[in-house]
């Protein structure tokens, strides 16, 4: 039960989060869709990646993937403190949000940029990472967008739906990298 939310604020809020689940629900449809489509593609061939091209290494993606998942802690310990009035630890732990989704989008860059020419191999590694990173980059200008606004002080602990959307909107670009990264370098 959210404290202190007249019935029509609390119906508003309840909306607003089913609202960004259908959203999520259906956009993670998109990434499985992907996933779906890479292993297709790697059934007509003897293995994966296909002869003569070399597979993509994983340290820096590994990197990039637990920067993306500590970033997610972070998010979520600073929305805790906004619900909790705390707005300087809040704009802190959510700066440390940004610059850790910084390094992920810039890691996957690089990612994106090196990746030889070989054909489906190629492509579909761009597209993976591409939609991803396009993904990343869109919410983690709503959580700049939301940082922001905070110290302007339109967020607090009675007015945190913006700051609570981009902690699920994080956590669905973590959730979605992880599928992406178990398919592009682990399988």
């Amino acid at each position: 039960m959210e404290p202190n939310l007249t019935p029509q604020e609390l119906q508003k809020l309840r909306n607003n989060r089913t609202g960004l689940l259908i959203f999520q629900l259906s956009w993670i449809l998109v990434f499985v869709c992907l996933i779906v489509v890479n292993l297709q593609v790697r059934g007509n061939f003897p293995s994966w990646p296909p002869p003569g091209v070399e597979r993509v290494g994983i340290l820096l993606p590994a990197a990039g993937t637990l920067a993306l998942i500590v970033s997610s802690f972070f998010a979520h310990r600073g929305f805790a403190a906004l619900k909790d009035g705390d707005t300087a630890a809040f704009m802190a732990r959510w700066r440390v949000t940004l610059a850790l989704g910084v390094l992920f989008v810039l890691a996957m860059a690089y990612e994106w940029l090196i990746v030889p020419a070989s054909g489906q191999y190629s492509q579909l590694f761009r597209v993976m990472v591409a939609f991803h990173g396009v993904h990343a980059v869109v919410i983690g200008m709503f959580l700049w967008r939301t940082l922001r606004f905070a110290g302007a002080g339109i967020y607090n602990a009675r007015n945190t739906w913006a700051v609570e959307a981009g902690v699920k909107l994080w956590d669905f670009v973590m959730v979605a990298w992880l599928l992406f990264f178990a398919v592009l370098y682990v399988i």
